[in-house]
């Protein structure tokens, strides 16, 4: 399963779903579901503000595989 790694990323750093919201323009609602992975896609154009926002420099810092989950 491929999943985003944005809670583990937003507890780290003591930030919440309204602060990255902030941060990117992207809906606090939008930034919570993807941070539970609730989300069925993800926009590129969203990613690439969460990783500008986090100062993340990888991809992989972001999404991960993990094998076998559903």
């Amino acid at each position: 399963m491929i999943r985003l790694k944005l809670n583990e990323l937003m507890d780290e750093r003591g930030l919440n779903p309204r602060q990255i919201s902030n941060m990117t323009g992207i809906r606090w609602n939008t930034v919570s579901d993807m941070a539970e992975n609730k989300s069925k896609a993800w926009s590129p154009e969203n990613l690439n503000k969460i990783m500008i926002a986090l100062e993340l420099s990888e991809i992989s810092q972001l999404i991960e595989y993990k094998k076998g989950t559903a």
